[in-house]
């Protein structure tokens, strides 16, 4: 029975399937692979051999299938990683009684796994993730930021100093002088020093979900940026190995014009795909190096020399409920925290300024000796302004504007999360729906019809540019197939990441010194 064979660029599939990661890694097959496996290399026997016909020669590849225990028994080739300089892809030689001749001299392609830009440890996202937590700056000043509204929380609360004085009358009027010792205190009144405190915890109680805002941000960043130059490592792994395809396809189309098979036309075509493929493989790795040095800046890394990934943009199984997401979201986000943080501590400076009115009370002891009378004596003095003209009105209408603004601070955030949501989900929507197609439609169908046009090259039913067209097309579907699901990967890490980026922008600081202390002091 005549049994399906692929063409040289399964060598290509084989490593995007293993990068685009949809379900187990793809095997090769190998001489001596059970007869009853789909896609396996072989050559038909019996038919009437074609003389001085070059072939394609092909290994087996297999999309989206369930690896069985024979398969692992005869699969020996694996993706190139970073420990290993080269990948052989060995072919299947043609049959003594096959229809066309092999190839006279290479029975291989070497596919050169060219691992030189990925110098370094090898790293996954949890890896990266808890590099980004210790050594990216903007969590380390969102945490003193939070250390400053503890120390002013402390500090607005402290009750004043006592003052102690010396105090002489008289001095020229000889026998007549008085001097005395005294202490002073100012008494605060209303309830001040507890409310300047309970303003304050509201305003760390933001500064802590500030910080935590700030974590979500780096870690949504971190992981936006991973699957980033994760699918452009992919991309280029694949387009290497595709080059090396093209550069084989070049020395065949050479070798059929030589052996009077092929045309120039033939030789012109094959060394402009490779021209094409070898500019792509550039322009990738340029793209890939710019995302792992923008991926090492917010993790913190202390070189931005790329290093190799270790991850699968394995596709979600559904998509969101996305009204019931935003309600997670809304419910769950840091950032809605510090806005209803920041209301309560509005309201509890409304509060504060309302009690402003309530006048101190300084009270003040002294002691002394009077030379005049040569006795001692004591002296008892109280003292509170009396809030005619300064009634603190300004200031309780700012606090209540302040308020106001607060609150709609919260209804603003809302609207953010909805806006960014709908444009995230957007993106989502557009890639699962690409990620989807690709995988249940377009990528069987362009392997089929590889295999097909291998098929119908060895029958002589097709021509040489034909086959070099399924080829090219097969490439692009597995490109844009990586590029989808990179970015719905991205997408998906935001909805994760509650919505935040932006780990490198400065964290809000919202203390406002000690000025609340002072004006605690004084009754004015």
């Amino acid at each position: 029975m005549k049994r399906f064979t692929t063409c040289l660029t399964s060598c290509l599939a084989l490593s995007l399937a293993g990068c685009a990661g949809t379900g187990p890694k793809p095997r090769v097959a190998q001489n001596e692979a059970p007869a009853n496996e789909a896609y396996v290399a072989a050559e038909s026997a019996g038919a009437p051999a074609v003389a001085n016909k070059p072939v394609i020669e092909t290994v087996a590849y297999r999309f989206g299938q369930q690896a069985t225990e024979a398969d692992a028994a005869t699969d020996a080739t694996e993706i190139p990683t970073a420990a290993q300089p080269t990948a052989t892809v060995q072919l299947v030689p043609a049959a003594a009684d096959a229809p066309q001749a092999a190839f006279p001299t290479n029975d291989s392609v070497v596919v050169p796994a060219d691992n030189t830009i990925y110098n370094g440890p090898a790293y996954t996202l949890a890896d990266l993730e808890q590099l980004a937590l210790s050594n990216n700056p903007s969590i380390a000043a969102a945490y003193a930021a939070n250390n400053k509204a503890a120390g002013l929380r402390r500090q607005v609360g402290v009750r004043p100093n006592p003052t102690m004085g010396y105090s002489a009358q008289q001095l020229a009027d000889e026998q007549t002088d008085q001097h005395l010792l005294f202490l002073e205190q100012e008494f605060v009144r209303g309830d001040k020093l507890e409310l300047n405190r309970s303003v304050l915890s509201h305003t760390a109680s933001a500064q802590r979900w500030e910080t935590e805002t700030q974590r979500y941000r780096v870690l949504t960043d971190v992981r936006i940026r991973f699957f980033e130059a994760l699918a452009a490592q992919q991309q280029l792994d694949a387009t290497r190995e595709f080059e090396a395809v093209a550069r084989r396809g070049v020395d065949v189309a050479t070798q059929r014009q030589e052996a009077e098979e092929g045309t120039l036309i033939e030789v012109l075509q094959a060394q402009t795909m490779l021209s094409e493929i070898t500019l792509a493989a550039e322009r990738t790795e340029v793209a890939y190096r710019g995302a792992w040095q923008d991926l090492a800046a917010i993790a913190g890394l202390p070189t931005s020399t790329p290093a190799r990934l270790l991850a699968e943009l394995e596709p979600p199984a559904h998509t969101p409920d996305w009204d019931t997401a935003y309600g997670s979201i809304v419910a769950q986000s840091p950032e809605m925290s510090v806005a209803n943080a920041l209301v309560c501590e509005k309201a509890a400076l409304l509060k504060r300024q309302q009690v402003q009115m309530t006048p101190n009370v300084t009270g003040q002891l002294g002691a002394g000796f009077d030379n005049g009378t040569d006795s001692g004596m004591i002296n008892v003095q109280l003292s509170a302004p009396i809030p005619v003209w300064n009634k603190n009105a300004g200031n309780i209408s700012a606090a209540y504007a302040d308020y106001r603004r607060a609150v709609q601070n919260v209804k603003r955030v809302e609207q953010s999360i909805k806006s960014r949501l709908a444009r995230t989900a957007q993106d989502y929507d557009a890639t699962m729906a690409s990620v989807q197609k690709y995988q249940q439609e377009i990528i069987p169908q362009a392997t089929k019809s590889l295999e097909l046009s291998e098929e119908g090259y060895k029958a002589g039913e097709l021509e040489f540019l034909q086959v070099l067209i399924v080829r090219r097309s097969y490439y692009d579907s597995m490109m844009r197939f990586i590029e989808a699901k990179g970015q719905l990967a991205q997408a998906n890490a935001k909805v994760d990441g509650l919505l935040l980026t932006g780990g490198l922008d400065a964290p809000q600081d919202y203390t406002d010194g000690d000025g609340i202390r002072g004006a605690s002091f004084g009754g004015q």
